[in-house]
Parts: structure tokens; C-alpha cells; sequence
């Protein structure tokens, strides 16, 4: 077979893989396959700590990806008929990973405790149950009002993390 020689990149071309995609000179942009699948997932909580402890307690190897705000661990498994994917961004300020559901259960709830108990951990390693946004709402409505029917208004955060602080009640919606 003849070898066949590509060219080498342009030297103006950004690497595919960096944000924000679709500008500068290259033509390609790269997504991971996590940044692919993981708006089909339903979050359903948050763990006070890293992926690695329950991938060792469950036998499972850890993945590296990365998507528009960082690089991070992932594992995808099944147990006990749910369907689960726990990330931790590294730069994540919180410290905490996320738990998700790669195919969206009425029972989340069962699933998180199913996770719980098969992992051998307790609640209290839970940070909040379901879904961030919806866990946002209600922190930051109680937390700047005093009731949590009634949503502030104010600017929006200015990155990404600090709407994921903000989420979890760790700074206000505007810092």
C-alpha cells in the first residue's frame, strides 16, 4: 500500500478542542463523547467527594474527558437496573461530583439510594438531591428573600462556575 502524507495543521489554526468553539481560523471543532451524551442525562444529585472512591468501591475504571468548562473524571455503570454516570470537573470550586441518571427514571430518588447503600456511605455525603438548577431556584429565592415562592431579581452569573456556586448556595447569583 502507498503511504499517503497529510499535511500538518495551519500554524493559525487553534487546537479543535478549545472554547469558544467555532471561532478562530481552524475549520473543526472537537466535543467529547461525555459533552456529547450528558445533556440526555438526568442529574439527580451531588456527592461530597471524587469519583475515585466509588469507582474503587465498585470496581470501575475512571475515564477522563472534558467539555466546555473543563477537564474532568467520569464513570458510566449500571447497578441494580438503574443506569448511572457520576462526573467531578477538576476545576469544579465546590469539590463535589455529580450523579446522573444516562436514561431518566420517575424513581430518582430510589436510584440515588440504591447508589447510597450498595456504596456503603451515608446521607450526610449527599450535597443536595436532583437537579442543580432547580436546587439554584429555591436556595437562592430563600436565601436573598426569605421564602423560597418568591425569586429575586438581579444580574446573572458571569461564569459558569459561579453559577454552579450559586447553585449550591456557596456565594450569591451575582459574585
Amino acid at each position: 500500500m502507498t503511504e499517503i502524507e497529510v499535511p500538518g495543521p495551519e500554524p493559525d489554526w487553534q487546537p479543535a478542542t478549545r472554547p469558544p468553539y467555532y471561532t478562530g481560523k481552524n475549520p473543526a471543532s472537537q466535543y467529547s463523547v461525555w459533552e456529547h451524551s450528558a445533556p440526555l442525562f438526568q442529574m439527580i444529585g451531588a456527592l461530597a467527594l471524587p469519583v475515585q472512591p466509588v469507582a474503587q468501591r465498585l470496581r470501575l475504571h475512571v475515564e477522563r474527558s472534558w467539555d466546555g468548562l473543563d477537564e474532568l473524571d467520569v464513570v458510566l455503570f449500571r447497578l441494580e437496573g438503574f443506569s448511572f454516570a457520576i462526573s467531578k470537573h477538576d476545576g469544579n470550586p465546590l469539590g463535589v461530583s455529580y450523579v446522573w441518571l444516562t436514561q431518566p427514571h420517575e424513581r430518582a430518588d430510589k436510584a440515588l439510594d440504591t447508589l447510597l447503600d450498595v456504596v456503603g456511605i451515608e446521607e450526610d455525603s449527599v450535597t443536595f438531591r436532583g437537579d442543580a438548577h432547580d436546587f439554584r431556584a429555591e436556595r437562592i429565592a430563600t436565601r436573598e428573600t426569605g421564602s423560597p415562592g418568591e425569586v429575586p431579581s438581579g444580574t446573572l452569573p458571569i461564569s459558569l462556575w459561579a453559577r454552579l456556586r450559586s447553585a449550591v448556595g456557596m456565594t450569591s447569583a451575582t459574585s
